[in-house]
């Protein structure tokens, strides 16, 4: 029997031929012609596919929602359950609603609950997974639920299931730094997205977007960009889709780091358009990388309009942060920190390492030397167990800001020298150029004029060449060298009027969380205050920072 013929004889084998084929508009309008006829639940269920497809949120939901109320008519718990889990994913993408979404989980759940292992569970298992790594923060049962499912699907023989099992149990085991154990899943999956024909045209894409989000995260940029290009060509066969927006999100990270600003602002600004048109609860993602990019570029006001709307994901936390550290509000940037880190899984190593070196830098902007020096041991921990030269460039940058403040400046230009060298080798130019502006300043201090100035004219050259210019400017502004050994005491006038305000409180004999109380902030906010009084004071107690301050008139 030709195709033809086949798809006159059966209109649901037509709908799914121009299904399989990416029509779209005409799977549309075959499914929805049977459906409406004979209320059939596959109908309705090729019809939610057809309109997903087409970024059409309100039909995806209407015709999901029908599918699995036929598939309970009819009694097939099974295909009940199947539309419940892919509900729970449309209310996470199309809408960002995490209790709705667990609400459809539960219902998958009860639905399954007696029946027979089959694929059904299998695509659960994927929804939990998802839901557990990136709403519920637990890393753990995530990597559990991801093994569940390609068990499932080598069981069965569903290379889907297979596929994405191994995919997100890679990603989860990068994040909390089984880097090694990650990458071989993630290339067992991108193994079979090359060999497999898979049920739906989903997957594929959805491996290869979870394969870019994990190279890009350890600054594997060749990498990503090998996978992006793949990606490409799926999304010029799709037609588009949410996988394709964002993987240009992911995709515009990767080029911002390799210099490549126009092309990555190009990329980041269509996916964002995009993605806040069709998926707005997946738009954030793309605003926070848009918005470093803008602040890079030194357009301060964009990049905090961008990390605003993105709130509260931690990364737009951590965006507005860096920007309060720029603009000199320490104390801001080190809460932000504080928040992100609080609402990060303790074991996903990944996420906490742009948290702990904004902690680290604001820490030291407060003099709080010990504290930053307790971030930046986390940090560095966390790098050296994903390895990767990206991110041991950035924990060795911050190593050599820290032994800088401590007048360590050996071990500091040591530090700068190994953070210039691996991000050359992972070709990241404006981490190169921070990173020899700081050596530039360290070998200053050391007294080593020329090779100083040297240094500091390779970060300015290449900071105009990608479009940095305010950077460029306080390369050639820093002129005032580090200093080793401890500084002088100081005469009271570099106190801020609320480290002032903390020492009266101290001087009447209040406790750290009685003047937290009192101001309205956590005590670890004023311990801060008082390091910051002792450092700037030069004196080692409180009791003596109170009578120096006493004697400069200050209380």
């Amino acid at each position: 029997m030709t195709v033809a013929s086949s798809a006159v004889d059966d209109p649901l084998a037509a709908a799914r031929q121009a299904l399989e084929r990416g029509a779209w508009s005409e799977a549309r309008g075959r499914y929805a012609a049977i459906a409406e006829a004979d209320d059939d639940a596959r109908a309705w269920e090729g019809l939610a596919w057809a309109t997903w497809w087409s970024d059409d949120e309100h039909a995806t939901f209407a015709a999901r929602e029908r599918a699995y109320r036929a598939f309970r008519a009819a009694s097939d718990r099974r295909g009940a359950a199947r539309q419940a889990a892919w509900l729970a994913s449309d209310a996470l993408d199309f809408r960002g609603d995490d209790a709705v979404a667990a609400g459809w989980l539960q219902r998958a759940r009860d639905l399954l609950h007696d029946e027979q292992r089959s694929a059904e569970h299998g695509w659960l298992a994927v929804m939990e997974s998802v839901f557990a790594f990136k709403v519920a923060g637990d890393s753990a049962g995530a990597a559990t639920r991801a093994r569940d499912a390609a068990a499932i699907g080598r069981e069965l023989s569903v290379p889907d299931l297979e596929a994405l099992g191994l995919a997100a149990e890679g990603l989860v085991l990068v994040a909390r730094g089984r880097l090694s154990e990650g990458m071989q899943r993630l290339d067992g999956a991108g193994a079979l997205v090359g060999a497999e024909d898979f049920e739906l045209a989903i997957t594929p894409a959805w491996v290869t977007c979870i394969l870019i989000s994990a190279c890009e995260g350890v600054g594997d940029f060749p990498r990503a960009a090998q996978w992006c290009n793949a990606m490409r060509v799926m999304g010029e066969r799709l037609g588009g889709g949410p996988t394709v927006g964002v993987c240009r999100t992911a995709y515009g990270h990767v080029l911002a780091t390799r210099g490549e600003w126009r092309a990555a602002e190009k990329e980041l600004v269509a996916a964002v358009g995009d993605l806040a048109a069709t998926r707005p609860a997946l738009a954030g993602g793309g605003r926070v990388r848009l918005g470093e990019l803008r602040a890079r570029q030194g357009r301060t006001e964009e990049a905090r309009e961008l990390f605003e709307r993105a709130l509260p994901r931690p990364a737009a936390v951590l965006g507005l942060g860096a920007l309060s550290l720029d603009a000199g509000d320490a104390e801001a940037a080190a809460n932000a920190a504080d928040r992100a880190l609080r609402r990060t899984d303790a074991a996903d190593v990944l996420a906490r390492i742009p948290a702990q070196e904004l902690l680290v830098r604001a820490l030291l902007a407060l003099g709080d030397v010990a504290g930053a020096a307790e971030a930046c041991a986390a940090l560095t921990a966390g790098a050296a167990r994903l390895g990767t030269p990206y991110l041991d460039g950035r924990a060795m940058l911050v190593v050599a800001e820290l032994e800088a403040a401590r007048g360590r400046l050996q071990d500091a230009r040591r530090a700068a020298e190994d953070a210039v060298d691996r991000f050359a080798a992972c070709a990241a130019p404006y981490e190169v150029a921070c990173s020899r502006a700081v050596l530039a300043s360290i070998l200053r201090a050391l007294g080593r004029e020329p090779s100083a100035a040297a240094e500091a004219r390779a970060a300015r050259e290449t900071f105009l060449a990608l479009g940095a210019t305010r950077d460029a400017e306080r390369v050639v502004s820093s002129a005032p060298p580090l200093r080793p050994g401890p500084a002088a005491p100081a005469t009271g006038s570099e106190l801020t009027a609320r480290e002032v305000e903390v020492l009266r409180l101290v001087a009447q004999g209040l406790s750290d969380a009685q003047i937290a109380r009192r101001l309205i902030v956590s005590p670890h906010t004023v311990h801060r205050h008082v390091a910051n009084v002792r450092t700037k004071l030069a004196l080692p107690s409180r009791a003596a920072a109170v009578g120096h301050a006493a004697r400069l008139g200050l209380l």
